[in-house]
């Protein structure tokens, strides 16, 4: 202790020296109380009054406390200041009328003087409270005193306050001073700042290292903790040390740091365990030896230095060692690279009885696996084990791992039975991280081929709305194992040598999976196409038009068939709706009649039948002629009533904002997609201006929109139209006619498909009215993020609630919730439609749109609504 006082008196003189420049303080005029006011009147005054008032009366009470002789009221008093002077505009009122200089003079003059401790404390904790420019060369003098203080938190307090005040690369070496000290709650606030100082880019000196090291074994569990927390960057700083170690070696920094914290795996703390089990994952460069040592109890032979004259282990006639991979006895003489107490640090943390020291510990075994396949074939049998966790975190994360890893080691059979059992979870989030799984690792046999695809038809049948991520795995099982389906082809598709088989129907989605498998296997083995039936070919191209992004392009199908390659379909398919498009827009041109202009949809949906692929592409035109014809209804309507805006016809432009702004949240794709998208809104607003007699568009708001207009173009590089930049009429279909074409393939539609529940209007779900009845929604979705959905529910009579409930799962391309519907009591059933909805909020320049749609954010329902019969029931 005595050194550590000399050592910091040291530093605070050499401190003092970048204060030298003396300031000048304004004289203080203190306010005389009264005689009669006592100390509680000062407390109950402080505490009533705001901060205006604070300030006038602050002077006295400072007064008050330098002449009060009562230790408790001066303690009272000091509290209330420092409760008052956190306060932002206490303190700002006291800079602003020159006050707050003098107020510390009298406080560095109490504490100077004050012999209690507790008093002490607080006056240090009023003067870390104050702004960095306001603490002087005075104030800094009196850090001789407080760093020299029997009282470990004014030491603390000193110690915050020269982290406040002075530059990182000065207070570090009063950090390094109080790293030593006797109190575990000093040493621990030096280490979180060392801490910190490392993470933001401070060299910390390699001295340091010894003294981290002898904390892992202190008595006090945040020095352990915030010690491991700094040994990674202090390793990171110094990785070209080396440290001695027994028997006259000498190891690297990594090394050593990573068997000392493996002997923290044991610690009495849940937190430091926790926190050794994180910080192990990043050490990615230890050897792989190392490594293994963690997944073994014992002492490893690879981890032992035999003794000159040891007697050598027997050898097969290859020369390989007899058990020189296994763990041996104790030789005398021998030295240890590892230390045993540490051997098995990753078994201790899996099977520790905390979840986060187990959940810490299978991430990282994850993350070294990843850095070290050698390592990552150890540690898989492991990580299956934890599939068989009690807690559900932690069999997820395990699976998570497991995906990361599974493209380096093979997945053995012992191991895929453990694997399988998890696909009857209930949770639908560890379920298709486990389709992950199985679509991504490489099995070992056409045994564990012929279980997955079992387990897998299984699931199917338990969950079917699990069909959309088991086509997606057994598309993974097949590519990534084609040889041994090739062993199952003939009975995967019932082929006998003398018996015919009836066409099983492609309605069944077990068939549908079992086809995906071969396919998809096909693709890298051109033998199991020997084993197909007559019917295949013709379900193939029935499969790939449903399901084109999970069945590959197959020419040998083609060849039987004599047909030609479907891949060349989007693009064709793209080039007719183009064509359609240009001949509905010559009919607009021509002032066709709008029956005609309506069988342009009718040829649109027709073609939306021949292949799922281009599902977009036709989406995005249907909905594009639907705005087109709505404008040119609304065109037609009677004048007057266009005119004077009449109820009729602002429900048609409600319909056609509504519709707008589906059209550019809904479909992505080229910047062109959302300029046509702008241009859209704008053409819509210059005609309600022009031919609208009430005044709902102004001149401003069809400048502002073209201000946009010109600005997004300016940044995306697009042309600008013609008739924008030149401020004139803006014609639309004349804009569209010239456009080379409308559609193209890279377009994406954001939408959503109700898995569960399905329609029904048959059963009735009865309830007490006074309650509230569960509806469970899982949702398959595309090119949207889950977190932004929320669900709408539409009760008889038209009325409608949207809620956005908590996610209860983050799976990509998945939604799942609970929403619950209720009501009054009825006296008969009735339907509800539930849908998922995404919000569109109005920018800054489409604020009239606010006014034409009544409210300032749009829900756009991206699925088919859901019918459900309800009857809330009077409660008895």
């Amino acid at each position: 202790m005595a050194m550590l006082q000399t050592e910091v008196v040291q530093q605070t003189s050499v401190v003092t020296e970048l204060y030298s420049t003396d300031t000048t303080t304004p004289t203080l005029h203190l306010q005389q109380p009264p005689s009669e006011t006592t100390q509680s009147n000062y407390v109950k005054i402080i505490k009533s009054i705001g901060a205006g008032s604070v300030v006038d009366i602050l002077p006295s009470v400072v007064e008050h406390i330098v002449g009060n002789s009562n230790k408790m009221e001066r303690s009272e008093l000091i509290q209330e200041m420092a409760r008052k002077l956190k306060d932002e505009s206490v303190m700002w009122q006291l800079v602003k009328h020159n006050l707050l200089n003098p107020i510390l003079t009298q406080l560095l003059e109490i504490f100077s003087t004050e012999t209690s401790q507790s008093i002490q404390f607080e006056l240090m904790t009023i003067i870390c409270s104050l702004p960095q420019s306001h603490l002087t060369e005075k104030l800094l003098s009196k850090l001789h005193s407080a760093a020299l203080s029997s009282s470990p938190l004014i030491r603390r307090q000193s110690l915050l306050l020269v982290l406040k005040t002075l530059p990182p690369n000065v207070s570090l070496k009063f950090l390094l001073a109080y790293l030593d000290d006797d109190d575990p709650r000093v040493r621990t606030t030096a280490i979180q700042h060392l801490d910190k100082a490392a993470k933001s880019g401070c060299d910390i000196p390699f001295s340091v290292y010894n003294k981290l090291i002898a904390n892992l074994s202190d008595s006090y569990d945040e020095v352990r903790l915030h010690s491991v927390r700094l040994l990674p960057d202090l390793v990171k700083q110094h990785r070209q040390q080396h440290i001695e170690t027994a028997g006259s070696r000498t190891t690297t920094l990594t090394h050593h740091t990573f068997v000392q914290l493996c002997l923290l795996m044991r610690d009495i703390s849940t937190n430091v365990r926790s926190e050794v089990a994180r910080v192990l994952g990043l050490f990615t460069d230890v050897d792989p030896e190392y490594l293994k040592q963690t997944l073994d109890k014992k002492i490893r032979a690879s981890m032992r230095i035999m003794p000159p004259g040891s007697k050598m282990k027997q050898e097969f006639a290859s020369g390989r060692k007899w058990g020189g991979d296994a763990p041996i006895k104790s030789i005398s003489g021998e030295i240890n690279i590892f230390d045993p107490a540490g051997c098995g640090a990753f078994i201790h943390g899996m099977e520790d009885e905390y979840s986060t020291v187990r959940s810490n510990t299978v991430q990282a075994m994850c993350n070294l696996s990843t850095s070290c396949p050698e390592f990552g074939v150890e540690s898989m049998s492991h990580l299956v084990d934890m599939l068989n966790d009690e807690i559900q975190g932690v069999r997820l994360l395990a699976i998570r791992s497991l995906r990361q890893i599974s493209e380096n080691v093979h997945l053995h059979e012992d191991q895929l039975e453990t694997v399988m059992s998890v696909l009857e979870e209930s949770n639908v989030e560890i379920r298709h991280n486990l389709h992950d799984l199985l679509s991504s690792c490489q099995l070992n046999s056409q045994v564990a081929v012929r279980r997955v695809l079992k387990g897998l038809l299984d699931n199917l049948k338990k969950y079917p709305q699990d069909k959309s991520s088991i086509y997606k795995c057994v598309r993974g099982v097949g590519g990534n194992n084609p040889n041994f389906v090739a062993l199952l082809a003939p009975e995967m598709l019932s082929k006998h040598p003398y018996l015919s088989q009836t066409e099983p129907s492609t309605d069944d989605t077990s068939y549908v999976a079992t086809m995906i498998l071969v396919f998809n296997a096909a693709q890298h083995n051109s033998v199991i196409f020997s084993f197909f039936h007559g019917y295949t070919p013709k379900h193939y191209v029935y499969i790939y038009s449903l399901f084109p992004e999970l069945v590959p392009q197959l020419p040998q199908v083609h060849k039987i068939l004599k047909s030609s390659d479907v891949s060349t379909d989007i693009d064709s398919i793209t080039s007719s709706l183009n064509l359609i498009l240009k001949q509905f827009l010559n009919l607009c041109k021509s002032g066709a009649h709008i029956a005609a202009m309506t069988k342009t949809l009718e040829n649109i949906e027709k073609i939306q039948k021949c292949s799922a692929r281009v599902h977009p592409q036709t989406k995005y035109a249907s909905l594009l002629v639907k705005i087109l014809l709505q404008l040119f209804k609304l065109r037609n309507l009677d004048r007057k009533r266009m005119a004077n805006g009449h109820q009729r016809v602002m429900t048609k432009v409600r319909d056609i904002v509504y519709d707008l702004c589906l059209f550019q949240v809904c479909f992505k794709g080229s910047d062109q997609i959302l300029l046509l998208a702008k241009l859209l809104k704008f053409y819509f607003i210059q005609f309600l201006h022009e031919h609208i007699a009430v005044k709902v568009i102004t001149e401003k708001d069809i400048s502002l929109f073209r201000e946009n207009i010109l600005k997004f173009c300016s940044d995306k590089n697009l042309p600008v139209p013609t008739q924008i930049q030149d401020e004139r009429h803006f014609n639309l279909l004349q804009y569209l006619h010239h456009q080379e074409y409308l559609v193209s393939p890279d377009i994406t539609h954001s939408r959503a498909n109700i898995l569960s529940p399905q329609s029904n209007t048959e059963r009735i779900n009865e309830f007490p009215s006074h309650l509230s009845y569960a509806v469970e929604i899982e949702a398959e979705t595309h090119h949207t993020e889950p977190q932004n959905l929320a669900v709408k529910v539409r009760y008889p009579g038209f009325r409608e609630v949207v809620c956005q409930p908590v996610l209860q799962s983050l799976l990509q391309d998945y939604y799942q919730n609970t929403v619950f519907v209720g009501g009054v009591s009825w006296s008969d059933p009735g339907l509800i439609q539930v849908s998922l909805v995404t919000d569109y909020r109005f920018q800054e320049h489409e604020q009239c749109l606010i006014g034409l749609s009544g409210v300032e954010k749009v829900w756009l329902e991206i699925s088919e609504s859901v019918q459900l019969k309800i009857h809330p029931r009077p409660s008895k």
